[in-house]
């Protein structure tokens, strides 16, 4: 049963790949056609540049989104753009559907200083590439205009019960920014049979200071993950640094021997489930459940 359903998948893709490629098929040989038939009839024609794909608003175009075709010069927008080489790399600054020719006020080049709409950021602000590796960026959940919060996770040094910094560190997850607008999405690759490519990067606009914390988060290898927020919501959030011992005061976990979470750290080996810090987040997580399993009581009797 599970084969036969797995096959009935597999063919439902194929046969939507199939008709997404005839329907793109079909818009680019009529034109074709229209160019063929004005040819014969000794009709004046021009190069345009249409689409192959539907291109969403804030997209740089590559090769795999466009086609150059001759088509009458009756046919031609005013403003169409006659060489391919001339809307690669461009951004687009609306919706382009599959079968449209492209024309230059819908088009914005990343590289001019002038574009009009290219992003809208603040002077006092930087332009910053972040990887998309989260798991929202790679379900494709990210999209232009879309409110973020990065939260990373950490090692940090400790003052122990003596006051003296520990030469162990505790895990720690945090939240670095909140409510960033994604103002772009970024590609290396080519876009194939009119479907567009997940990202590789988000670019988002922050103040010089705020760069710079990125990219040292960036560069020590810290996790991240993106938290996407409901549409209008502009708040700061209050929100605490989680470690361990918040996990414990959080769920009221009852204890009766200290979890020494920071010892041997730093002699973790190949072996991470043997480590004593796992080995206390396991304790944990046992607690927990256990927790979760004792039967509700209700005033009464």
């Amino acid at each position: 049963m599970k084969q036969r359903r797995g096959w009935l998948w597999l063919t439902s893709g194929v046969l939507l790949a199939l008709l997404a490629g005839l329907m793109t098929f079909q818009i680019v040989n009529g034109l074709a056609s229209a160019a063929r038939s004005a040819s014969v009839e000794n009709v004046a024609t021009v190069s345009v540049i249409v689409a192959t794909a539907d291109i969403a608003p804030f997209v740089a175009i590559n090769t795999g989104m466009v086609t150059l075709l001759e088509v009458p010069a009756v046919m031609a927008p005013k403003e169409h753009i006659a060489n391919i080489e001339d809307v690669i790399g461009k951004m687009t600054l609306a919706p382009i559907t599959l079968g449209e020719i492209l024309v230059s006020p819908r088009l914005a080049d990343p590289a001019d200083p002038n574009s009009p709409v290219l992003y809208t950021m603040n002077r006092d602000e930087v332009l910053v590439a972040m990887p998309t590796a989260a798991l929202a960026g790679q379900l494709g959940l990210l999209a232009i205009g879309q409110h973020v919060d990065i939260a990373y996770t950490s090692e940090f040094d400790y003052t122990d019960e003596n006051g003296q910094v520990s030469n162990d560190k505790t895990l720690t997850t945090f939240l670095s920014l909140q409510n960033l607008e994604i103002k772009g999405l970024m590609s290396r690759s080519i876009a194939k049979e009119g479907i567009i490519p997940l990202p590789d990067a988000i670019l988002l606009s922050v103040a010089p200071q705020e760069a710079l914390i990125l990219k040292y988060l960036i560069d020590s290898g810290a996790p991240m993950d993106l938290l996407l927020r409901s549409p209008g919501n502009n708040s700061l959030l209050a929100v605490s640094p989680v470690d361990e011992q918040y996990l414990i005061d959080y769920f009221q976990l009852e204890i009766d021997v200290p979890l020494d979470f920071a010892a041997n750290r730093s002699a973790r080996t190949s072996e991470p489930s043997l480590s004593p810090a796992n080995e206390g987040i396991s304790q944990i997580q046992s607690l927990i459940q256990n927790q979760s399993e004792v039967p509700q009581t209700t005033g009464g009797e």
